[in-house]
């Protein structure tokens, strides 16, 4: 019978014992519900290679660049430490300094077994970069110690020792006892990502201390950027309403304390109010903003204006999304965004106020019959019905007020709905200019 080894292995739940084995056995119950979506995984040396698509991989890219025995290649490098060698053939950006712990990063990479030419394992081979993040033993530890060492758009090679990839067994046939790996990695780029339980472990007679909540809701921030950046906004929103939480209840000892309470602050709601709008929430955008005007002596950023402005147009208010994007427009003139945001909410605003018109045009007009009816033999009844529900369709819109033509409507018509105007909190008043021009406006309630 063949030997067969499992090259996906999976972590347990419950912890099991020898002695477990040896007497009653045990069975094992594999979760694969989220099997492809964790970056340990695409590390995992994987026999099934008929599934890739070598046509369309560039095997002169991925040939070893070492093919004698690693001894040699070792009195080229630098020891990074007794287990590691390294190599630097691409020199990265210094001032973003090392590859930090609690990071996600993102890299490139090719692995090679001595003496042989061909890969074992490769991002390039998959097509795609690969993340992880660091501190979490996503990865052999070996491979997370190299990538430690290494700032963005850096390329290194690296020969790293059996005793910090598969130890002394191995996984025969693929990887033989004792072998120790060549790695050429890249690393593209790295985010810090926070801690999402850092509130959680502060001791409940130091939470309302700023020196100690203050740097785990800064923590708390960088979470919930990074769930940003997944995509994950509904946890970003979680995240941030908690960094906001934690920091509104702190007590501050100084002016010093009251400045970094009031930066963070500023932070967090304004990419509340982002993550918000992601997640279809017009409303609580604009209670942030109310927040952030406060936190701005009312002068908010061009950002949190573009976000305000766009929550006002979800919920329907044009005018006042205009005056947000105007507001934003001045802070950043040459902003295209901007631009296209305002053009939309003028469309919007147009479009809405013709199909008012119309609307009142259609339910006000006097059909022309084969046989003239007098305006006498019209339906007061009707025409009162007509009347309330075009009133109430401008009551719930944005519009403060409307313009139409006295033309529309006889006396009597005229004053039907003067009186019903009236009954919806409403006036509805002659130009003193111009005697043919009505103007519907709503009250303003004191």
């Amino acid at each position: 019978m063949e030997d067969t080894y499992n090259t996906n292995p999976q972590l347990l739940k419950e912890p099991l014992s020898f002695a477990d084995l040896i007497n009653a056995g045990t069975q094992f119950e594999v979760d694969t519900a989220n099997y492809n979506n964790t970056a340990y995984d695409d590390f995992v040396v994987d026999d099934n290679d008929e599934d890739v698509d070598e046509e369309a991989i560039d095997h002169e890219a991925l040939v070893s660049p070492w093919t004698r025995p690693f001894e040699e290649l070792r009195k080229l490098m630098t020891p990074v430490n007794e287990y590691i060698y390294k190599r630097i053939t691409r020199a990265g950006i210094k001032e973003q300094g090392l590859v930090p712990n609690k990071a996600r990063v993102a890299l490139r990479y090719t692995a090679y077994w001595e003496g042989q030419t061909a890969p074992f394992d490769s991002s390039m081979l998959r097509g795609t970069k690969f993340e992880f993040e660091t501190g979490q033993h996503m990865v052999l530890e070996g491979l997370e110690a190299a990538v430690r060492t290494m700032s963005v758009y850096e390329q290194s090679e690296f020969i790293i020792s059996y005793k910090l990839l598969f130890h002394e067994m191995g996984c025969p046939p693929r990887i033989k006892p004792r072998a120790d790996g060549l790695f050429k990695i890249e690393v593209i780029e790295f985010t810090l990502i926070g801690d999402e339980n850092s509130l959680e472990n502060i001791a409940p007679e130091d939470r309302n201390k700023f020196a100690v909540v203050f740097p785990k809701a800064q923590d708390m921030h960088l979470h919930g950027k990074d769930c940003v950046k997944r995509g994950s906004y509904r946890n970003a929103v979680a995240a941030f309403e908690r960094a906001i939480a934690s920091l509104n209840y702190c007590r501050l000892a100084d002016e010093k304390d009251e400045i970094k309470q009031r930066d963070l602050l500023i932070t967090l709601y304004t990419n509340l109010m982002v993550c918000n709008n992601k997640v279809n929430k017009p409303a609580s955008v604009c209670i942030a903003m109310k927040a952030l005007r406060r936190l701005t002596d009312n002068q908010p950023s061009c950002k949190a204006l573009f976000q305000e402005g766009r929550a006002l147009a979800a919920l329907g208010d044009y005018e006042q999304a205009r005056k947000s994007f105007v507001q934003a427009q001045a802070k950043q003139p040459n902003n295209k965004e901007i631009s296209e945001e305002i053009i939309k909410v003028e469309q919007r605003v147009s479009k809405y106020k013709k199909s008012v018109r119309e609307i009142w045009t259609r339910a006000l007009a006097v059909k022309e019959q084969p046989e003239k009816k007098s305006e006498e033999n019209v339906s007061n009844q009707q025409l009162k019905r007509e009347f309330e529900s075009q009133l109430k369709e401008f009551n719930n819109s944005s519009l403060q007020s409307l313009n139409m033509s006295r033309k529309m409507y006889t006396d009597k018509e005229f004053d039907m709905l003067r009186l019903l105007a009236t009954q919806f909190n409403m006036k509805l008043s002659l130009s003193p200019l111009d005697v043919d021009q009505l103007t519907l406006s709503k009250l303003q309630i004191k």
